[in-house]
């Protein structure tokens, strides 16, 4: 999310922008799996990754202690440069230039693609960094593979204070061995609100529907995501488990992806949400809640309609998709005392939610009251006589917020087994050769 101290409508690359490049360079980068396969000790006789548990909501693990954690009670690293592996346009500069200030020290951000590429950079054994920004369905892979060293909470004293108990405790981290949650997000549709209005959505039995209706065809788009794509497939034909292993319904989920290409000429869009959105080029787009959060930065034209233009729609029961996203220190991190300060300071609640004030996604802190994070108080840019909202999210589409009681029933997207996860990568290759 452009803030507007720094400008208006500068190029923005975001950190889901990224996530969506996969797909057209999975044909020449190896897999996560493969990756992860070709750092396993080859002397094991074992089937690579067959000993690495797979959490779930209902088989929670504690992830192995892989070494012990750095000492209490001692200083900051003296000179040094913190260095942050991040998805690109994902945290706010202007954040860590206060913790930098604050601990006499400067920061280096180097980004990523997505997190095959991740874990290819990192895996060259030439790149170190002090903090790095996984997925949940990495986690276990990079503990088991020895990639990130475990946390002393002594530093962190604001996960305990801040955060939602939930993810203070996460079921695929028990006791938060080697994370602390950055940013929470759900999955749903943008659309234009003065081409769709909200009663036409929210009324629909299937909302899920409309992004195959004809009537807007060459105006729908997908994220380039073979995940959060198929996943979308699924809830649209009444299967809410989107880890599913059963090929018929990865199959199904396909087809239906399939036909999408003849009833509305989708396109897999990589940043078509939040900004191709907002400019007409769309009516509707798979999205999450962050980016429809920062989409209305990115109208054409700067009145109060064009700004209230956008709106989102995540299911009513809040049954659809919802996920996190991670902070953790490298195994080899330079600079580990500054590496669990900066833990500790964006944990912290002014600097999480100016971070949310630009990114556009929202931290998992208690004292966000989710009933007043769409208040219209707060920050203003003056531009062209009129003042648009600032605040943290439209206050038009409440359905972006996320609430913690979300977990308790929406539905996350989590590890997949390798072969499992080829099963899904195959199925977004067809659909992907059927949309050329």
């Amino acid at each position: 999310m452009r803030h507007p101290r720094e400008g208006w409508k500068a190029a923005r690359l975001s950190r889901r922008d990224f996530l969506r490049r996969g797909a057209a360079a999975a044909v020449g980068l190896p897999s996560l799996a493969a990756i992860m396969a070709a750092c396993s000790n080859p002397t094991k006789t074992q089937t690579p990754g067959s000993s690495i548990p797979i959490p779930r909501p209902d088989n929670p693990v504690s992830q192995p202690m892989k070494g012990e954690p750095i000492a209490s009670g001692l200083q900051p690293e003296k000179g040094a440069t913190l260095k942050i592996f991040n998805w690109d346009q994902y945290i706010w500069k202007h954040v860590v230039g206060d913790f930098c200030a604050k601990y006499d020290c400067d920061f280096e951000i180097t980004t990523f693609n997505n997190m095959d590429g991740a874990i290819g950079k990192i895996q060259t054994g030439q790149l170190d960094f002090d903090i790095f920004f996984p997925t949940i369905d990495v986690l276990s892979k990079l503990v088991a593979t020895d990639y990130l060293q475990p946390l002393n909470h002594d530093y962190i004293p604001n996960l305990q204070k801040n955060i939602w108990p939930e993810l203070v405790n996460p079921f695929y981290d028990q006791g938060s061995r080697y994370t602390v949650p950055y940013a929470v997000y759900t999955t749903g549709i943008g659309y234009r609100r003065d081409v769709i209005p909200d009663d036409t959505i929210f009324g629909m039995s299937n909302p899920y529907e409309i992004l195959w209706d004809p009537q807007y065809s060459g105006k729908v788009g997908i994220y380039d995501d073979y995940r959060e794509a198929i996943g979308m497939a699924l809830l649209k034909n009444g299967i809410t488990d989107v880890n599913t292993t059963d090929p018929k319904q990865i199959e199904l989920a396909k087809n239906d992806l399939i036909k999408m290409i003849d009833a509305v000429n989708v396109r897999a869009s990589i940043n078509g949400a939040y900004r191709f959105l907002p400019q007409g080029q769309y009516y509707l787009h798979q999205a999450w809640s962050g980016d429809m959060a920062a989409a209305w930065a990115y109208v054409n034209s700067y009145t109060e309609n064009s700004f209230e233009a956008i709106g989102y729609w995540y299911p009513e029961d809040r049954k659809g998709v919802i996920g996190n996203d991670l902070m953790t220190i490298p195994k080899n991190a330079p600079n580990p005392v500054l590496a669990h300060l900066f833990l500790n300071f964006m944990l912290d609640f002014q600097n999480s939610m100016d971070n949310f004030s630009w990114v556009g996604y929202q931290p998992p802190q208690n004292d966000a009251d989710p009933d007043t994070l769409t208040k219209t108080e707060g920050l203003y840019s003056k531009l062209s006589g009129w003042a648009p909202p600032i605040n943290y999210i439209p206050p038009w589409m409440p359905a972006a917020v996320v609430r913690k009681e979300d977990f308790d029933t929406g539905y996350m997207e989590l590890e997949l087994t390798p072969t499992v996860d080829n099963l899904w990568h195959d199925a977004w290759q067809q659909f992907q050769a059927g949309a050329q």
